[in-house]
């Protein structure tokens, strides 16, 4: 994340490509309930409580790894990986395309040891046919949680305009900041 941003699940700032990518995943979350959004379903509520929570933020950093892949961005370059993009390119386009070949895709190793137990269980949810509703309803909320910033960031039409993560880091800290300030002045009415 911009300027060594602290990575909340750690405490402390990511140091890998994969790290950078769970941060933004991490921040995407936390920005939609930050944002005073109302959770549009039950389906919702359920799947972003632990530990389908950390499910959602495994999905959301595979497909930010695989753009950040395919696009030779390393570390804090994880800035430039296209949020959305026309032709179902960026992060929104691979959610609803290749969502599995994504959370496949991290390699084991070191560097990607957070979430790698995850990643086995997402890869097993959706191979078999006792799992495949969990993994469906994470993947569903998943897809909608980046549209929804996606939509915030660059716009109802956000599949018409490449849009840089690093567009929804200035929104999600001048939200961060917002919110700073009112907490400090009293004022609960975000």
């Amino acid at each position: 994340m911009t300027g060594g941003q602290q990575d909340q699940g750690q405490g402390r700032a990511p140091e890998s490509t994969w790290e950078f990518c769970l941060s933004w995943g991490t921040a995407m979350i936390d920005y939609v309930e930050k944002a005073g959004r109302t959770v549009p379903t039950e389906e919702w509520a359920l799947t972003l409580t632990e530990p389908d929570r950390l499910l959602v933020n495994v999905v959301l950093a595979a497909a930010i790894y695989q753009q950040a892949s395919t696009s030779a961005l390393v570390g804090e370059e994880t800035n430039d990986v296209a949020l959305c993009a026309p032709q179902g390119r960026g992060v929104t386009g691979l959610l609803t395309q290749q969502a599995l070949a994504c959370v496949q895709g991290v390699p084991d190793q070191e560097s990607t040891e957070r979430g790698r137990t995850e990643r086995i269980a997402l890869a097993e949810h959706a191979g078999r046919l006792d799992g495949r509703d969990r993994w469906e309803r994470v993947l569903r909320v998943t897809g909608e949680l980046a549209a929804m910033v996606a939509r915030d960031v660059a716009g109802k039409r956000y599949w018409e305009t490449e849009t840089p993560m690093r567009a929804f880091g200035a929104i999600y800290r001048r939200l961060l900041e917002h919110r700073q300030i009112a907490d400090a002045l009293g004022d609960h009415e975000y």
